[in-house]
């Protein structure tokens, strides 16, 4: 195997989608591979310029492969669709596998049609709509597409080299997990039916603190980066499909793990994660550029910082003065102007009714 380079990335991805509350992310790392293949090829031949791409639909592929799907229960479609905790073959689109473009590529050939067709719904049921596909395939459909293998890749090194080598997005499966964190038992949470001994959750090894621990369940294995990350309480939880689309050997996450795959999600950002361009996984650009892309305004990483003298515990009795010490710096018009420069969220606004008064000019600081 020749040397690869520290970091690579794939030429010609296109930008990403949401998969909504819908299982569809097979769908969505199918048609993202397609996109970037037509990209590639187009302009190759000076059909597309540098700066275009065209958008296939997720949501006519979807309807396309149920049509497949649909058949006798002994069916070879049938066969071909049915996989284990799928429902393709149960004429809906939650759960789904990316090969499917392989084996039933005799019947998907023509059965890629542009964005303009028909949007994607982002609501369960709505698997089989798709208002404008019947009348752009009696159109005539221009687009085609031929497989002519498939390679599946296990070991990362493999992996990288095979992306390096045909310069080619690569669908990648992988089981999605749950994080248990465990919280020791001081303090006010001694009381706590795990910290009893007749009830103890013993911690994890390397904490080494109390005896008993809190486990808190439930926790997601990413982070507002966008970025996977490993951890002792993982248990699996599902599987996803996405895209990879490259690699950076040298990039030091925000948990503290140095290199990583780079992956074209189909995942909206949120409160609880977010996303980067694939230039800044490169290292390509800063900061600020990235913020000008990704805004990620959820992050509290990306909040404009102000009131430097922080909150002093003890400031001669006087409460009020210690809980505004250092208010007036945000409060300024200068800093209104060094947060709009910076391309940060300076001032958070409450929008949720049951959780904070959304009436007036109700701003909220922290520190």
């Amino acid at each position: 195997m020749a040397l690869l380079p520290s970091k690579f990335a794939v030429d010609y991805v296109t930008p990403r989608q949401d998969q909504a509350y819908r299982g569809t992310c097979w769908d969505f790392a199918t048609i993202g591979f397609l996109e970037q293949s037509y990209r590639a090829h187009g302009v190759h031949k000076g059909w597309l310029q540098l700066d275009e791409y065209v958008a296939f639909s997720e949501q006519a592929y979807g309807v396309e492969i149920l049509k497949l799907c649909t058949g006798e229960a002994n069916s070879q479609q049938q066969k071909d669709c049915r996989v284990a905790g799928d429902e393709m073959w149960m004429n809906s689109t939650e759960g789904g596998e990316v090969p499917e473009l392989y084996y039933l590529q005799n019947g998907l050939k023509e059965s890629i049609f542009p964005q303009s067709v028909c949007k994607y719904y982002t609501d369960d049921g709505d698997d089989t709509l798709c208002p404008g596909l019947d009348a752009a395939r009696a159109a005539g459909n221009p687009l085609k597409f031929e497989l002519s293998s498939m390679t599946t890749k296990y070991e990362e090194m493999s992996v990288r080299e095979h992306l390096v080598r045909k310069n080619q997005a690569m669908p990648l499966s992988t089981p999605i997990a749950m994080v248990t964190h465990y919280y020791p038992c001081i303090g006010e949470f001694t009381n706590d039916r795990h910290c009893q001994p007749e009830t103890c959750t013993l911690c994890p090894g390397d904490m080494v603190t109390t005896t008993c621990c809190i486990p808190l369940k439930g926790g997601r294995n990413r982070n507002m980066e966008g970025e996977f990350f490993s951890h002792r309480g993982m248990s699996i939880e599902d599987g996803h499909a996405m895209l990879l689309v490259g690699y950076n050997d040298a990039f030091l996450t925000r948990e503290g793990f140095t290199g990583g795959l780079i992956v074209k999600n189909s995942w909206a950002d949120g409160p609880t994660q977010g996303s980067h361009s694939l230039a800044y996984w490169m290292q390509e650009v800063s900061d600020w550029e990235e913020r000008s892309v990704c805004p990620n305004s959820y992050n509290p990483f990306n909040w404009y910082q102000c009131g430097y003298e922080g909150i002093s515990s003890k400031n001669q009795g006087n409460e009020t003065h210690e809980y505004n010490e250092g208010v007036e710096d945000c409060l300024s018009e200068e800093t209104k102007l060094f947060a709009d420069v910076n391309i940060q969220p300076l001032h958070l606004k409450c929008k949720d009714r049951e959780l904070c008064r959304t009436d007036g000019e109700n701003f909220f600081i922290f520190y």
